[in-house]
């Protein structure tokens, strides 16, 4: 069932709408209607529909102020606007603020049955079209080489997860299986270009000729994947049951391929950097950047060459590295998990490197990254690491003092819970803070008609939707019915110590539509003002 309020300070049409239409047929519910568009507003706050068919001239908040707060909040909620005038103007405003449709007063049913029958089909083609499983198919398959070249890119610049690299190989057909993988960057060599007959803004066209001759001969050998990062054309291969020295072999006899082929078809030379051998493709990161440690070489020995970094820097430790994945899950932990989260964090960084053979160094410079994490976190929450983990020292001096991984271990995993508990302290502490002051501001300005959350969120800096979540989290109301409590009871205050007529109280109190007052003030207190002032007044005179 589709969901749909009513919004018209005219009961009479309201109710008129309401039962002479048959909603089930067309799979439609009534879920609310409201007087104006304040009141409306508190009812989307806490049941989105998906139609709101709302008068133009209302108390308070008109239709089209409504129309223009659902566009920026609520964009899936298709406007109906009702109105007693044809007026080309409003039709302009209209279209400004995404209203699907308008029907003249006086309404009759029959417009109003045409008009849902018209947003029902609408919608159902909306839905329909969102969960065309071909047509998302087809829009994914055109979109999958922009994709495979992100994913590509991603797994030399970052650190991803060793799973989710897994399936998304296989996802997008990739030709990256095995137990070893390898990463060779390859550079046009500028000056074989300028000496050529190509010109410089031929660049990009040189570089799509260069990645096809490669491909063609990656594809041959099914070597793996080549691709465009930056200015490099970038090689990746994977090998299953090699030994190291075949994969050597295979490697530079096919990067060598390339280069003659470049050289001869396109009359240009090319420098290949082949980076260090791997064990995981979440690794890849550090074989491209042996890569191009390779290619710098060429300064030294010359272009047009394959360059193996590991014939320049042999490699004699294994790599101890302290990846984004490992660092995002440490944070999330911190930050949103309960204790048990924050142990298995720490033990998946120190079990990652038990058994590693590296050097001291590797060591240090994997636990300094531990402690940069933490401490980036902490000068990001503007906290005080001192404070937080009792030392005067930095956290690096701290962490080398101690004598041993296990020490390193504990005193991690106990500041990161410390550090934990402060966050959620804080921010218990901030939300706290930020509804008071919210509350003080509705306290001091609500007799200002034009109080909207979205007035409250940009005097106190935060979103609307965030100041909406926090009164309806730690307050238990809406911002709305709040603002309404705090109106009518003020409300009451008046008319039970005051003179003040009902008219000049309403406005006081921030509604100047004595109507709309009257009408509030009796659907929250079961009486009318005057009916509260005289049962007030009656019963302090038999007081006194």
């Amino acid at each position: 069932m589709y969901k749909i309020i009513i919004v018209d300070d005219e009961e009479e049409v309201r109710k008129g709408i309401i039962q002479k239409i048959e909603w089930n047929k067309f799979s439609f519910e009534i879920v609310g209607e409201a007087e104006n568009g304040r009141e409306a507003l508190d009812l989307i706050e806490d049941n989105v529909p998906d139609v709101v068919i709302t008068d133009i001239t209302m108390p308070l908040m008109d239709g089209l102020e409504l129309a223009a707060i659902l566009k920026e909040n609520y964009p899936t909620v298709k406007i109906v606007i009702l109105t007693g005038f044809d007026d080309f103007k409003f039709a302009q405003q209209a279209i400004k603020y995404r209203v699907v449709d308008y029907i003249l007063k006086p309404v009759m049913p029959k417009d109003i049955d045409e008009l849902i029958e018209k947003l029902k089909n609408r919608i159902d083609d909306e839905i329909a079209q969102k969960e065309d499983v071909v047509m998302l198919r087809r829009h994914y398959n055109e979109s999958l080489p922009v994709i495979r070249g992100e994913f590509l890119s991603s797994l030399i610049t970052g650190r991803p997860d060793a799973n989710d690299v897994k399936n998304r190989v296989a996802n997008y057909g990739l030709k990256l299986g095995g137990d070893l993988f390898i990463v060779a960057a390859a550079n046009i060599d500028a000056k074989s270009f300028r000496n050529n007959v190509f010109e410089e803004n031929d660049i990009e066209l040189v570089k799509f000729a260069v990645l096809n001759i490669s491909r063609e001969i990656i594809e041959k050998y099914f070597f793996g994947e080549v691709f465009f990062h930056d200015e490099n054309l970038v090689i990746l291969a994977g090998f299953k049951d090699y030994e190291k020295t075949s994969v050597l072999d295979k490697s530079f006899s096919i990067l060598e391929e390339i280069r003659q082929n470049v050289e001869k078809y396109l009359k240009i030379s090319i420098t290949i950097g082949l980076g260090s051998m791997c064990n995981s493709l979440s690794k890849l990161r550090e074989s491209y950047r042996t890569a191009l440690a390779a290619l710098d070489y060429r300064l030294i020995i010359g272009e047009n060459k394959v360059i193996f970094i590991e014939d320049l820097e042999p490699q004699t430790a294994d790599n101890v590295a302290f990846d984004e994945e490992k660092e995002k899950n440490l944070i999330s932990s911190i930050k949103f998990g309960a204790q048990d989260d924050v142990k298995k964090a720490v033990d998946a960084l120190f079990n990652d490197i038990s058994g590693v053979k590296a050097s001291f160094k590797d060591y240090q410079l994997y636990l300094i990254e531990i402690t940069a994490a933490i401490s980036k976190l902490s000068r990001n929450l503007q906290l005080d690491t001192g404070e937080i983990f009792d030392t005067n020292d930095t956290l690096y001096e701290k962490v080398f003092r101690l004598k041993s991984l296990d020490e390193v271990r504990k005193w991690i995993e106990e500041n990161c819970i410390k550090l934990m508990k402060h966050i959620s302290n804080k921010r218990q502490n901030t939300t706290a803070i930020l509804l008071e002051k919210a509350k003080d501001y509705i306290k001091n300005n609500y007799g200002n008609n034009e109080l909207s959350i979205q007035k409250l969120a940009d005097h106190l800096h935060i979103s609307p939707s965030y100041l909406s979540m926090i009164f309806k989290k730690y307050a238990g109301v809406t911002f709305l019915k709040y603002l309404v409590n705090i109106r009518l009871e003020a409300a009451k205050e008046l008319l039970g110590n005051t003179d003040l007529k009902t008219s000049e109280i309403a406005e006081e109190i921030g509604y100047p539509e004595i109507n709309y007052f009257s009408y509030f003030f009796k659907k929250n207190f079961g009486m009318s003002p005057r009916e509260y002032k005289n049962k007030y007044v009656q019963k302090k005179e038999t007081l006194d």
